[in-house]
């Protein structure tokens, strides 16, 4: 058993770096910088700079391990902060973010019984404690959920359509990884962000888009690529379709929208309490999830897809979405 606890507590500190949350409620949204023109010009311009490096190296065809040779050098660009140039270049560089340091935010009295990562000692000096904040379109988001796009969508992506892998299943492997070592137990962050699902979801969409190869899960109306093709043996850009984050990004990627549950009951607690001492201090606005029932339910149409195959007939939506407020997560029966 100690062996065991060990061994996990191991493999979660091995994959603390990519289990971060976001605070929506401390600061006003107006303090939030739109910064959707310059994370599109980025993500375009590192498309066009792995296409050229792509055409140098080799050709390219309309086999599976041309595809997957794309996709490899594609997460030089689209990963996660230790990777991924997109990510870098808005946390490090000079595109505007808000930074809510961990000891001003709704988890300042988060202890290691409610999530060690986010409570255990020296959690505070880490600038990733809480992730910074963009707004894309209408929509504010954590960074952290550029990552969950661009990592975890692309394990949707692979294993749903290269690998024929049911679509239940491979979101069943998501939400797997969530409660796990991605946030949602004691020993990660202690939040089960329902809002990085989403992200998961729509970056398998976002990678789809790619070579849009096949259509988008939620309809053909929705296909946004392809935003570059292979011809004559070259990758080319489209230039008609240019990557475009507010294909992806809505309220359903936004905690404060889409609730996030918790490992424990006492960081239920905490969490609430945090949001009523942020009532007492501004009676102008609201703290409470979601903010907005009518524009969750108005974001949550779009997901409201049937999943072909599934023997339920369950749709995206109960998947990726939580329309029940904060509470504590379930680990045998929350889905």
């Amino acid at each position: 058993m100690r062996k065991t606890l060990i061994a996990l507590m191991f493999a979660v500190s091995c994959q603390a770096a990519y289990a971060a949350e976001a605070d929506h409620y401390t600061l006003e949204d107006g303090r939030v910088a739109d910064v959707t023109g310059e994370v599109n010009r980025l993500a375009n311009e590192g498309l066009e700079a792995a296409i050229a490096d792509l055409n140098t190296s080799g050709t390219c065809d309309d086999t599976r391990a041309s595809e997957e040779a794309l996709y490899d050098r594609l997460t030089d660009v689209f990963s996660n902060h230790k990777k991924g140039q997109l990510v870098q270049a808005i946390i490090e560089g000079d595109v505007p973010r808000t930074v809510i340091p961990l000891k001003e935010s709704i988890y300042s009295e988060w202890s290691i019984w409610n999530g060690f990562l986010l409570g255990r000692r020296g959690a505070a000096k880490s600038p990733l404690a809480l992730f910074p904040l963009i707004k894309i379109g209408d929509t504010i988001v954590g960074v952290d959920k550029l990552e969950h796009m661009f990592g975890m969508g692309q394990r949707y992506f692979k294993g749903h359509y290269l690998d024929g892998k049911p679509l239940v299943s491979v979101l069943k492997g998501g939400i797997f990884k969530e409660k796990t070592f991605l946030g949602g137990n004691m020993l990660a962050t202690g939040v089960f962000s329902y809002a990085d699902l989403s992200a998961n979801f729509n970056g398998m969409r976002f990678w789809n888009h790619m070579l849009q190869r096949r259509d988008d899960v939620l309809g053909a109306q929705h296909n946004a690529g392809p935003y570059l093709a292979c011809q004559g043996g070259k990758w080319v850009k489209n230039a008609e379709r240019p990557i475009d984050f507010r294909t992806y990004v809505d309220v359903t990627m936004q905690e404060s929208m889409n609730c996030s549950k918790f490992a424990t009951a006492g960081g239920v607690e905490k969490f609430q309490a945090a949001l009523a001492e942020l009532q007492d201090r501004d009676k102008s606005r609201t703290f409470s999830c979601p903010l907005s029932p009518g524009k969750l339910a108005e974001a949550a149409r779009k997901y409201e897809v049937e999943i072909a195959g599934d023997s339920r007939g369950s749709t995206v939506d109960h998947w990726v979405i939580n329309r029940d407020g904060n509470q504590k997560v379930s680990y045998f029966n929350e889905f």
